[in-house]
């Protein structure tokens, strides 16, 4: 019963009947935010929501990175908050109704709200190519439906998958329970193993325990999770690629002056080319790490390896058209049209 579709059914049907609880949750939020904010700093301050904590160093360190970023463009102070704040799956209303002002996430912690910007996952990685072929504009069109203004649309490493058991013989995830989230449910499933729905925080107890085979992770942030301590192998290759997406409110970006709303686009651009960088440094020091620690790499079979980005794309384009409608089916059509279709970094 475990992560089984019945079980995520449930829990998608839970977390709809609770809007108006968290609706109310965010209110308070709202207010000890607002007690917690000097008067003298309301127009100096900005508030970032962001779904992970120190436990994730490539999401803290590009965090920092965006932080310093909007400081020296704009002048603005950030005041970060996570997700000991907001639970990182409940974060997107909040953002919208102007809780916080940005929001710095990957967007499939908000599929259950919209599955636009995950299509950006199945997109090629280069930045310049984003922007010319149109698509990083019509992913800010859907956000602004929301009440959102896209500033970055940022690359970063892809995916592994970290187990405690070796792969079967075949090299799939055959018979396998591995931790998962909407981004990484159509590759494990495509892969013959079964998807279990579980917060980070809730990973390393659930390995440590066997509760789980393993878990879907990006290549950065393993070590900072301490993951290392309940697993043997990591998998390769790794697969797909994450897109991280820096969102505004959209009320309060239109009370910027034009010349603020374009020190903020800026700093959203520069944060596009130091992104991926910063994430592959850390991945790397963690590969290092985790050799040195004992951990064995494991390969994917043949078939398997060959097809595990195109597993990806399709998981995210099924589950987009699944929920997204003609909004999503557009986006898919373009990407497609374009030959935007992600199949390595470039």
């Amino acid at each position: 019963m475990f992560g089984s579709n019945e079980t995520r059914e449930e829990n998608m049907s839970l977390h709809a009947r609770n809007f108006g609880l968290r609706s109310a949750a965010i209110a308070i939020v709202s207010a000890c935010l607002a007690a917690a904010t000097l008067p003298a700093q309301a127009q100096e301050t900005i508030k970032l929501l962001m779904p992970w904590n120190i436990s994730s160093a490539g999401n803290m360190a590009v965090a920092n990175r965006l932080m310093e970023l909007v400081t020296e463009e704009t002048g603005v102070t950030v005041q970060r908050f996570d997700n000991g704040v907001v639970p990182p799956f409940e974060q997107l209303e909040p953002v919208m109704s102007g809780v916080f002002d940005i929001h710095y996430t990957n967007a499939s912690y908000h599929a259950g709200d919209t599955v636009v910007g995950q299509l950006l996952d199945t997109v090629v990685t280069n930045s310049a190519r984003r922007r010319e072929s149109g698509i990083w504009d019509m992913i800010d069109k859907a956000y602004q439906k929301r009440n959102l203004k896209l500033l970055s649309v940022a690359p970063s490493v892809g995916y592994q998958f970290l187990l405690r058991s070796d792969l079967p013989a075949d090299g799939t995830l055959n018979g396998m329970k591995i931790r998962s989230n909407p981004a990484y449910d159509g590759t494990i499933r495509a892969l013959g193993g079964a998807p279990i729905q579980l917060p980070v925080t809730e990973v390393y107890s659930s390995l440590e325990k066997g509760l789980i085979d393993g878990t879907a992770f990006p290549r950065h942030g393993v070590v900072s999770a301490k993951l290392g301590e309940v697993i043997k192998y990591q998998v390769r290759p790794s697969f797909g690629q994450g897109t991280d997406v820096v969102l505004m409110n959209l009320d309060k970006w239109n009370s910027l002056t034009p010349e603020m709303q374009e020190k903020f686009l800026k700093a959203g651009q520069r944060l596009e080319g130091d992104s991926y960088k910063i994430g592959a440094d850390i991945a790397e020091a963690d590969d290092a790490a985790l050799a040195k620690d004992g951990i064995t790499i494991k390969q994917l079979g043949e078939t398997a390896a060959a097809n595990v980005n195109l597993y990806y794309n399709q998981g995210i384009w099924d589950r987009a058209a699944q929920n997204g409608g003609e909004e999503a089916a557009a986006i898919i059509k373009f990407i497609k049209d374009n030959d935007l279709v992600f199949n390595g970094y470039e």
